[in-house]
């Protein structure tokens, strides 16, 4: 078994030793005769992927890197990070005898930064090597990140025969050496707060390299990175809105840099329980792939991502959006915000569920200091009510509001969609009908979220209905307010409902692959018509993300190809569907307004606020 080297930072890798590896040589000649081609010619190749990925860190360049860092993060966050101490010093134990895997959650450019310096402040040995995508390669940075751990990888290799096979012989040495791995399971930075679904292949590439390399005790480490306030949050705003993504350069990043101006709170990073190779794990099988290795493949990596979301603690600035993005356009005193903050607070520490520290102190000075710091970054504004100050989604801010919201809809999500369905099964609703209901949402939003087992999430939306609504079975709702169906899933909803009738204006006419981009562009650009007309009631719908699963939904449904008839048929029902949804959502919203009547933020809004 290899041993790290505990007396140096870094581990003691160079990609060069996979050239004098006789199964890689033996490898190359072979694929050189099978295509014919020159075997000199094809070792060349080889040697410069293998210098594209090259990796050789120092500790010098690692402590640069841990400065650069320090200061990147100190100029709009708090000097320390919230992290779970007792279980990276665990990890740290377990680093010495077992393989780690960390897979991180992506938010910001900051995370590999935050992560690297976390296990550098924590004396980590040896650091683990990190995957990156190769646009981050750029001339000025490149040199001190190879260094420092980072391996560059091709955003795209699938016709690169040689690359793929100099990189799976590359990925059996990192193995062999037992060296700690690190990336990001969703590949990229989410633009909406929600966990991405997970990039399947280097992990496939991985955990293949293990059973070759018999290190099957390997461990996979979820691991969750979040901040109070999300430096980029205006970029994902302009690229849910279809706007290009900036392109990373020097000049890209030191503007990144300096302009890193707010008070952007708290960074938290939490190590959830990693998940062991040899434990058999279990996810809802619906959403699995038919064929059995790549299933295999997809459980682990969904559990790692449940663990991420589960390890994610629920801070101010999360629970404030979900809390005014309910009121849909109206503005909240902050006696009703903290009335609303209380009731949940309290069902997050009955259920035990992770919270910042600040979560506790969401009262009097500290939550208008909250309120006050979100008004300071842009993201509420105050409105005047009876001489009182409200506070309201700051205009066009609403999908940084969504963003926030997001990250934390999971813990509540089985309690928005049993408010969804109890308003949707009616004032005589029996419990059969209700759990009916919360299965076709469930089915409508699989794309979205990471869902519990069919069994385990009708007892969570039964058991909500119970605790938040005793009298439900009897037609009553109580005193309760709903909180979570509309804050939750309006967005969701909305978009969908303009995916279904830009699908409807398409009559039978079939949607091929290379028109999807431009039914996308369709989608944004009804969706502005039908805010402005109050069809919908929140510009948090208006993002390309939304409108990209809800066209991975109506595909798996069948919507955009086969014959005129069935896909009028199809796209109606989908229509229906979605209309459905949405009048139960009127109903809900209906409920919320009566129990607190705010004043609406737009002229305009009267309408919306029940839309």
């Amino acid at each position: 078994m290899q041993h790290h080297d505990l007396t140096t930072r870094v581990a003691n890798v160079d990609e060069r030793e996979v050239l004098r590896d006789e199964k890689f040589q033996l490898a190359l000649r072979e694929f050189a005769a099978s295509q014919g081609l020159n075997a000199a010619d094809v070792e060349q190749a080889a040697r410069r992927c293998l210098d594209e990925l090259s990796v050789r860190p120092a500790d010098r360049y690692l402590r640069w890197v841990s400065i650069l860092a320090r200061f990147m993060v100190t100029r709009s966050f708090e000097q320390d990070f919230d992290v779970n101490r007792a279980a990276l010093d665990e990890l740290k134990e377990l680093a010495r005898t077992r393989p780690l895997v960390f897979l991180w959650s992506h938010k910001s450019h900051l995370d590999s930064f935050v992560f690297m310096q976390t296990l550098y402040e924590a004396d980590f040995r040896p650091q683990p090597l990190s995957f990156a995508g190769i646009n981050m390669a750029f001339a000025g940075f490149s040199a001190l990140a190879r260094h420092s751990g980072a391996i560059f990888l091709r955003r795209s290799f699938r016709d690169d025969e040689i690359y793929k096979l100099v990189l799976r012989h590359f990925i059996d040495y990192l193995v062999q050496k037992r060296v700690p791995l690190s990336w990001s399971i969703e590949g990229t930075r989410s633009r909406t707060g929600k966990l991405m679904p997970p990039k399947l292949g280097l992990l496939q590439w991985v955990i293949d390299a293990c059973h070759r390399a018999s290190a099957d005790d390997a461990l996979l480490v979820p691991v969750a990175i979040s901040f109070d306030q999300i430096p980029e949050i205006d970029d994902y705003i302009a690229m849910q809105r279809g706007l290009p993504k900036r392109k990373e350069s020097l000049k890209w990043f030191v503007d990144y840099i300096a302009g890193m101006k707010a008070s952007y709170g708290k960074i938290y990073v939490r190590f959830a329980e990693p998940v062991d190779l040899s434990t058999p794990v279990s996810v809802a099988d619906e959403m699995l792939a038919p064929d059995a290795d790549k299933a295999r493949i997809q459980k682990l990596a969904f559990e790692v991502c449940h663990r991420i979301e589960h390890a994610k603690p629920i801070n101010t600035t999360d629970l404030l959006a979900l809390v005014l993005l309910a009121a849909n356009g109206r503005s909240l005193a902050a006696t009703e915000i903290a009335a609303q903050t209380a009731e949940i607070v309290d069902m997050v520490e009955r259920r035990r569920l992770p919270q910042a520290a600040s979560l506790r102190l969401m009262t009097g000075k500290d939550l208008q200091a909250s309120l006050d710091t979100l008004v300071e970054t842009g993201l509420l504004v105050v409105v005047e009510r009876d001489t009182t100050p409200a506070y309201a989604i700051a205009p066009g801010r609403e999908l940084a509001a969504a963003y926030y919201r997001n990250t934390i809809a999971h813990y509540f999500l089985a309690s928005a969609i049993a408010e969804l369905a109890l308003a949707a099964a009616g004032p005589e609703a029996i419990e059969e009908q209700v759990r009916e209901k919360s299965m076709e949402l469930r089915d409508l939003l699989k794309f979205e979220f990471f869902f519990k087992a069919r069994d385990a999430f009708l007892n969570d939306v039964i058991a909500y209905l119970d605790d938040r609504f005793p009298g439900w079975r009897q037609g009553s709702d109580g005193a309760a307010m709903p909180l979570f169906g509309g804050s939750i899933l309006r967005s969701f909803i909305d978009a969908y409902r303009i995916l279904a009738r830009t699908l409807l204006a398409n009559n039978g006419r079939a949607i091929a692959a290379a028109d999807e981009k431009a039914l996308i562009a369709d989608c944004l650009e009804r969706g502005e018509d039908t805010l402005q007309q109050n069809e919908i009631s929140t510009a948090a719908a208006l993002s390309k993300p939304l409108f990209e699963t809800a066209l991975r939904l109506a595909k798996h449904r069948q919507l955009l190809e086969g014959s005129a008839e069935a896909l009028v048929a199809g796209r109606r029902a989908f229509a229906e569907e979605l209309d459905r949804a949405n009048t139960a959502l009127e109903r809900l919203q209906v409920r919320y307004d009566r129990r607190l009547c705010g004043t609406l933020l737009h002229p305009d809004a009267a309408q919306r606020s029940i839309a």
